[in-house]
């Protein structure tokens, strides 16, 4: 008896030495995906950084261009006037866009929400994974939390208008409440809207809709790929305000 009591408590500390070593490795695992996301995170940032900075740059140009226009004979007032207006419609937007970015740049740091620039527009996206549950569009309660944080940053621009669009992966879906990737990113869009009128934004600047699987952001054919596919987008919808020449254009044709 004496004799095996140390060999058990030897068995005992080896068990729990084992548990210990593989919580550490969890935990280093853990540590490294956690620097990955972090880096992707600061890549995505810096390129939001790099847009602000190429709109800027045709700002210069642009004030160039037109500096070296008025000193050259054949314009008219009006064609300058219209140029002028375009740079001043420009810095408008750009102000626009740097306020916003401002307003949520604590989300971005906290890893909550990511800014982009895609297809020409400023756009606020949020992973599925903190939204909602697998197959469903009700909002988790992390996801109301994000939209409370959310909505008073995008109420700061103004009289704007924002699209949520709802993306998932290729993955088919057919339930007895969804038929299609069509319907569930849809009713996630409209589940979001929703959320963001609760907490307070305009219903008259705010619109749904679901893209399904077709406007993919990365690829299918991996796991990480289709979790970033499964997304909501907030695009700020761009002022291009009056186009020159567009009412008579369409005067022109309601008489053909």
């Amino acid at each position: 008896m004496a004799l095996a009591l140390p060999g058990c408590k030897a068995k005992k500390l080896e068990a729990e030495l084992a548990q210990v070593r593989d919580q550490l490795l969890q935990t280093e695992q853990d540590r490294d995906a956690a620097r990955a996301e972090g880096v992707r995170l600061a890549k995505e940032n810096q390129s939001f950084q790099d847009r602000i900075g190429e709109l800027e740059s045709e700002l210069q140009q642009l004030t160039a261009q037109l500096d070296d226009l008025a000193k050259k004979q054949g314009m008219t007032a009006k064609e300058l006037a219209e140029l002028r207006e375009e740079k001043a419609k420009r810095e408008r937007e750009l102000k626009v866009y740097k306020d916003l970015f401002a307003q949520l740049k604590a989300l971005v740091d906290a890893g909550t929400i990511e800014v982009v620039f895609r297809k020409g527009r400023m756009t606020v996206k949020l992973s599925n994974a903190i939204l909602f549950d697998s197959g469903q569009a009700k909002l988790r309660p992390q996801g109301e939390e994000a939209v409370g944080q959310l909505v008073p940053a995008l109420k700061s621009v103004g009289q704007r208008e924002f699209l949520v669009a709802g993306h998932t992966d290729n993955v088919p879906i057919k339930t007895a409440r969804y038929r299609s990737n069509w319907e569930l990113s849809t009713a996630r869009a409209v589940s979001m809207v929703d959320a963001m009128i609760e907490q307070g934004y305009p219903p008259s600047g705010i619109g749904a809709a679901g893209f399904a699987e077709f406007d993919p952001i990365a690829d299918n054919s991996t796991e990480d790929g289709r979790e970033q596919n499964r997304r909501i987008e907030i695009i700020l919808m761009p002022n291009l305000g009056e186009i020159p020449g567009m009412k008579e254009m369409l005067k022109g044709g309601s008489k053909s």
